[in-house]
């Protein structure tokens, strides 16, 4: 199973969702698709339209799937990499008023460069990436939080 998840952001994000119909349409992919669309309101003859999802739906969808392909929201990268799973990462872009400006992009390029996710590019082909994803390892997360906070409290001690 695929699953797909656009986050609940208040602008439609049909782009990943044209390729992938396309692609079922052409029985490129015939595994189930499963997609939590929030606010992005798409028909589809192949897969699932899931909407606003419970945070325990999302971690029964991500535990089962066999990809994950996520919009570049931190949120929505973080479950699947912890979970090991293979995840295909798109961002929400600015020139195509998918979002308010594009820090998707800068969050997408770190979690690239450190080989979490498998990359989704304006011009990229899905279904190559489909094909790419089968021998893509990604890198276990290490997450920097306890760095960040470590820091906050430094500087709040010293104020």
């Amino acid at each position: 199973m695929i699953f797909v998840t656009l986050g609940t952001f208040l602008s439609p994000f049909t782009r990943p969702l044209v390729e992938l119909e396309r692609l079922c349409e052409m029985k490129i992919i015939t595994e189930d698709v499963i997609v939590q669309n929030g606010h992005t309101h798409f028909e589809s003859k192949y897969m699932q339209m899931k909407g606003l999802i419970t945070p325990k739906q999302m971690q029964d969808y991500i535990e089962n799937a066999r990809i994950v392909i996520t919009h570049a929201g931190t949120g929505s990268l973080v479950q699947p990499i912890k979970m090991s799973k293979k995840v295909i990462a798109i961002a929400r872009l600015f020139e195509l008023d998918e979002h308010v400006d594009d820090h998707q992009l800068d969050i997408f390029g770190k979690f690239v460069e450190f080989k979490y996710v498998y990359p989704w590019n304006l011009t990229d082909s899905l279904q190559q990436i489909l094909i790419d994803i089968e021998n893509f390892e990604p890198n276990k997360f290490f997450s920097t939080k306890d760095k960040v906070v470590k820091y906050l409290e430094d500087y709040i001690d010293k104020l």
